[in-house]
């Protein structure tokens, strides 16, 4: 069915979920996994003063690597054959899905997983998704995988509990 699946990861637990689960679809279908990461050099069109362009890019570079390779780890610890892709856009189009949907195309893939917050309403509106970019604009199937929601905030019961006994 798929003979190659791209992963698209940031190192955010929603794209580990979304890994997770490409790992194990590429596993029984003996898929190739292709693991990617796009620097993101959206920044550049803000002004960003005194900082080094160049250097911070150069960081944003090494920390793709260092994601990629921790999926390529996983998938091979699973008996997946993978190989990583760093996508780097040096004219700053600003468009991440694209350059996710670029990649597949260019990597051969049959499949897209992406990771998803599942934002909705106003949050969706207003932070956008590359996810949702992404299945809009492809042209092969995409898997969106919903990252795992936050754990409500530990709720102290005392002082409502106190002086009840059993």
């Amino acid at each position: 069915m798929y003979e190659r699946i791209l992963v698209a990861v940031d190192g955010s637990p929603t794209s580990d979920r979304a890994l997770a689960e490409a790992i194990g679809l590429a596993r029984r279908l003996d898929a190739e996994l292709v693991v990617a990461h796009v620097v993101d050099n959206s920044f550049i069109r803000y002004d960003v003063g005194y900082l080094d362009v160049g250097g911070f890019m150069e960081l944003l570079r090494e920390q793709g690597k260092q994601i990629v390779a921790s999926g390529l780890d996983q998938a091979k610890k699973a008996g997946v054959r993978a190989r990583t892709l760093l996508v780097d856009d040096p004219l700053a189009s600003f468009d991440v899905g694209l350059a996710v949907e670029e990649a597949a195309r260019e990597a051969g893939a049959q499949l897209l997983v992406l990771g998803t917050h599942g934002r909705r309403g106003v949050r969706r509106l207003l932070l956008g998704s590359v996810a949702e970019s992404v299945a809009r604009q492809s042209r092969l199937p995409v898997l969106l995988v919903r990252g795992v929601p936050e754990a409500p905030a530990e709720r102290s019961s005392e002082g409502v509990a106190h002086g009840v006994t059993a």
